[in-house]
């Protein structure tokens, strides 16, 4: 049996850069990609940054449409809002040109019930795009349930054309076919151990290939993608609503000015590392920063108790998250803070320079949330998923002065800090390393060995 299926998953709990390995892999001239699949629905977004920063969101049509030769298929573990998919579609369309899509009969449509539903019963960390309530629907087959018709060059196959044309791929020994991932491994509803603050199905590569048909036998090989420090949804909904997304395992919540300044200085992100620096705080700047910070923000750093926090009780630490959200609903990423005293990190930045490194996600436009990296949880997900390699992307976050780099793994310096962390993942995992994403373009990677067999 020809192995030529390679498995692009996500390897924590969502947001560690599919789109990016996918692209790179779709854009490798040495590589003859024939054909690529997804299972996905339109709670999540998968962003290609091509090298000029051009950014193209997918949610159902696969990345690899970036690679002009590969054929592209949806399948049947798909759900497509018809909104959602026709403006993807025609931002998809530079890519596109005359193509088809090749979308499985079994794909059913998401409509406006699907996300009222979801909104009244669903009380956990969700976006409500209807996915989990139109995958229940199917499961009991509801005589009301709409499935895709054709859109365009996106069109609908039976079972068997779908299969057949896949299978001519699968069977071709000289070219390989890309499962594209959704989702991340710890959101998987029955192995993650995070229920009820899952997604609606499982997340592993055994699941990708069930969802296109495919026997595990032609599996070739899993890239797992990671990140120094995994990420949740935010615990606010946009419309300013609690609820409760999940914590990442035993792996402590951490707030991006932890972050950031331990990005600056090379270090890792602990409660103290604020307690390092002068402080200039009073309450006089607190109330400042109270009567700047936009409500949702204030929600997102006290909670439910946000307007009963007292002023003199504001710890330094939340006092600088309030000062980087005030800079970020004025949209300014670099700043100089007036709280600490930090010392200048580069020739071309003042002292006291912040660069905010915090993420928003891509369908709900809320801030993440961040924590530290459980890497009994990851090792978990590596024993169920055998990954050949993982991808370490957004490596920046351990050391700033990798933002952006390019070139192979031998040619780069790296101080002891950095040589035990990644000595520890590999050890851990019993994985190894192929690849640091020091940025969201593509080909912004630092490479380690092939990400292919």
């Amino acid at each position: 049996m020809n192995k030529n299926v390679i498995a692009v998953i996500d390897g924590a709990a969502g947001s560690c850069g599919k789109a990016k390995v996918v692209g790179e892999i779709a854009t490798d001239k040495n590589i003859k990609l024939g054909a690529a699949v997804t299972n996905c629905m339109p709670n999540a977004g998968h962003t290609f940054v091509d090298e000029n920063g051009n950014a193209t969101v997918f949610r159902n049509i696969p990345v690899s449409i970036v690679n002009p030769e590969t054929e592209l298929f949806i399948g049947p573990g798909s759900a497509i809002d018809m909104t959602v998919f026709q403006a993807e579609y025609e931002q998809a369309q530079k890519y596109l040109k005359d193509r088809k899509i090749y979308v499985h009969e079994m794909v059913p449509l998401i409509e406006s019930r699907h996300k009222q539903y979801e909104k009244e019963h669903i009380k956990t960390g969700s976006t409500f795009k209807g996915g989990n309530a139109v995958t229940c629907e199917k499961i009991m087959k509801e005589k009301n349930l709409e499935f895709f018709q054709t859109y365009k060059n996106a069109v609908v196959c039976s079972n068997n054309e779908w299969h057949e044309r896949l299978y001519q791929h699968l069977e071709n020994p000289n070219e390989y076919v890309i499962l594209e991932g959704a989702q991340g491994c710890d959101l998987d509803i029955n192995h993650s151990g995070h229920y009820p603050n899952t997604t609606c199905r499982e997340v592993s590569t055994m699941q990708l290939l069930a969802d296109s048909g495919i026997a595990a036998e032609r599996l070739l090989e899993t890239i797992m993608v990671i990140r120094p420090f995994p990420i949740r949804i935010s615990n606010i909904t946009s419309s300013g609503e609690f609820i409760y997304s999940g914590n990442y395992g035993n792996g402590d919540e951490l707030t991006w000015t932890e972050i950031n300044i331990a990005t600056l200085y090379g270090g890792y992100p602990h409660r103290s590392i604020v307690d390092c620096y002068n402080s200039f705080l009073k309450i006089k700047k607190i109330k400042k920063l109270l009567s700047h910070c936009p409500e949702i923000y204030l929600k997102q750093t006290f909670g439910d108790n946000y307007k009963s926090i007292k002023i003199d009780e504001i710890t330094l630490l939340e006092a600088l998250e309030l000062e980087r959200l005030m800079y970020k609903a004025r949209k300014i990423q670099e700043y100089q803070t007036r709280l600490i005293e930090l010392p200048m990190f580069d020739k071309d930045f003042p002292p006291n320079t912040i660069i905010d490194q915090s993420e928003q996600t891509t369908v709900t436009k809320m801030e993440r949330r961040i924590f530290d990296l459980d890497i009994k949880k990851l090792k978990l997900n590596c024993q169920i998923n055998n990954p050949y390699v993982l991808y370490l992307n957004f490596f920046q976050h351990l050391g700033l002065e990798y933002k952006g780099e390019k070139g192979n793994f031998e040619n780069y310096y790296f101080n002891r800090y950095l040589r035990e962390y990644f000595d520890w993942l590999e050890r851990n995992t019993q994985v190894e390393i192929a690849a640091l994403g020091t940025g969201p373009k593509n080909m912004e990677r630092i490479l380690k060995k092939p990400l292919i067999k």
